[in-house]
């Protein structure tokens, strides 16, 4: 039984040029078409700016970091947002004087780290190895944009609006899935009121 793919770049691009009504490419590696480039660095941007608000799936916690030969701490490759597990930690980042953005610890004033620090990472992975739910919502979003700024169609903008907020509560229903969220468990309050002894 043949599977459906889940959905690459390529088609995700190629959404974005039919939405303006341009012709489908058989390949991102082309040249002298100026729709496909403005697209794909639409879909690059808003990959970025979905994956910054942090889902399930992008997210580490306690994601353990150690200090270089030099005693710095620099940012993990990849990483949208780093924040310390322990609140009581004052780091920030800056840019180190070697070039690399490292960590800052703002209560010493300083970048020099004797120990680990655990972190709370939001990664920013590629499009195509995102869930399916999530390509589905950032090409959506990203199409709308690209429509909105090529053409400027306020019908087709509408159309889009649905389709992305139908996306988006889609993700959202896929987040709270995998994470195992729910309002009775992870509420404190409600948490307390359902343990209570009588």
């Amino acid at each position: 039984m043949a599977m459906i793919e889940a959905q690459t770049e390529l088609d995700a691009v190629n959404a974005m040029l039919l939405s303006i009504g341009q012709a489908p490419v058989s390949t991102l590696n082309v040249t002298g078409i100026k729709d496909v480039n403005i697209a794909r660095q639409q879909l690059k941007a808003s990959t970025r700016r979905c994956l910054s608000m942090g889902f399930d799936f992008n997210t580490d916690l306690n994601y353990e970091v150690s200090p270089t030969i030099n005693n710095i701490i620099p940012v993990p490759f990849g990483a949208l947002s780093c924040d310390p597990m322990d609140p009581t930690d004052d780091v920030t980042i800056r840019r180190h004087p070697s070039g690399v953005m490292a960590f800052f610890n703002k209560a010493d004033n300083t970048f020099t780290y004797k120990t680990p620090l655990s972190l709370k990472v939001i990664w920013g992975f590629p499009f195509e190895d995102l869930p399916e739910c999530a390509r589905n919502y950032i090409a959506t979003w990203a199409g709308r944009r690209f429509q909105s700024k090529q053409v400027g169609s306020q019908i087709l903008d509408r159309f889009e609006q649905e389709d992305e907020m139908s996306a988006w509560i889609i993700l959202q229903r896929e987040e709270r899935r995998t994470a195992d969220t729910n309002m009775f468990r992870k509420s404190a309050a409600l948490s307390a009121f359902g343990n209570r002894r009588y």
